[in-house]
């Protein structure tokens, strides 16, 4: 696959959930900080025993994610694997690896926290999608 333009980026992003509340013009500037990698089968993105640096999301191909070398599910085109590293840095308790040929947006948690110290509205547009999901754990609980 050869490198994707900004609009193709921003149609990318726009299906991350943790960012779906972004305008197109701030899913602009988080598709600047975005870095297409390649990654062939079997290339490991993240450990368990690794630090999550970034963010992955799957343009192209697929990777499995594993729990003790047990398979849990598999991750394709325009879904998202390690989106916890733009929150929080302690290591998931799964491996995520290339399954065949696989592109990829990475976003590095560094450049993402960056980019937020100078635009908070992508700072709140973000919280708002966190609390919205957090409510309908809660009510997914309380059997409502």
């Amino acid at each position: 696959m050869q490198d994707l333009n900004i609009v193709e980026r921003v149609i990318a992003l726009e299906n991350v959930e943790l960012l779906r509340g972004l305008s197109p013009d701030q899913l602009a500037r988080v598709a600047a900080i975005a870095r297409q990698e390649h990654a062939p089968p079997g290339k490991v993105l993240l450990t368990p025993e690794g630090p999550l640096e970034a963010m992955y999301v799957i343009m192209d191909g697929s990777v499995e994610l594993l729990q003790d070398g047990v398979p849990l599910e598999v991750a394709r085109q325009n879904e998202v694997v390690g989106s916890w590293a733009l929150l929080d840095n302690a290591p998931l308790p799964v491996t995520a690896r290339a399954v065949e040929d696989t592109t990829l947006l990475r976003i590095a948690r560094d450049d993402f926290y960056e980019l937020l110290s100078d635009n908070t509205e992508i700072v709140s547009a973000i919280f708002s999608t966190l609390v919205r999901r957090f409510r309908a754990l809660l009510e997914q609980g309380s059997g409502s």
